[in-house]
């Protein structure tokens, strides 16, 4: 094994490794807006940002360890599993993008609220 491909090993890993804490982060930002009715801030649009720069990130460490790492790929498939659950719990609220806040109604929709509307 040479030095070179030790190293784009090691810079993989690294690159890897802060992809999980973008999903992760991902997660919690929006787990309370999902968990029960009322109104939230709407972090959706962060949770989205995170999940592109995982993603990137996860690309790019794949790129770094090479098409043929078992585990690189290993991975991917993970971030991109926990990704693809993120989006697809998030795929309600991208017409709420530009609103400050989201109210989680009893059936489970979304309805898009600006508080400063709210005040009298």
């Amino acid at each position: 094994m040479t030095v070179a491909r030790a190293a784009r090993g090691c810079a993989a890993a690294v690159v890897l490794a802060f992809a999980g804490p973008a999903v992760l982060l991902a997660f919690g930002s929006t787990v309370e807006m999902e968990s029960f009715p009322g109104l939230r801030e709407n972090l959706a649009p962060l949770a989205m940002y995170l999940l592109v720069c995982a993603a990137l990130l996860a690309v790019g460490g794949l790129a770094l360890a090479g098409r043929r790492s078992y585990a690189g790929w290993g991975v991917v498939v993970v971030l991109g599993a926990l990704a693809a659950v993120r989006l697809w719990t998030l795929a309600p609220m991208p017409h709420c993008w530009s609103h400050d806040s989201v109210g989680r109604n009893d059936d489970g929709s979304y309805s898009c609220v600006h508080r400063g509307d709210m005040l009298p």
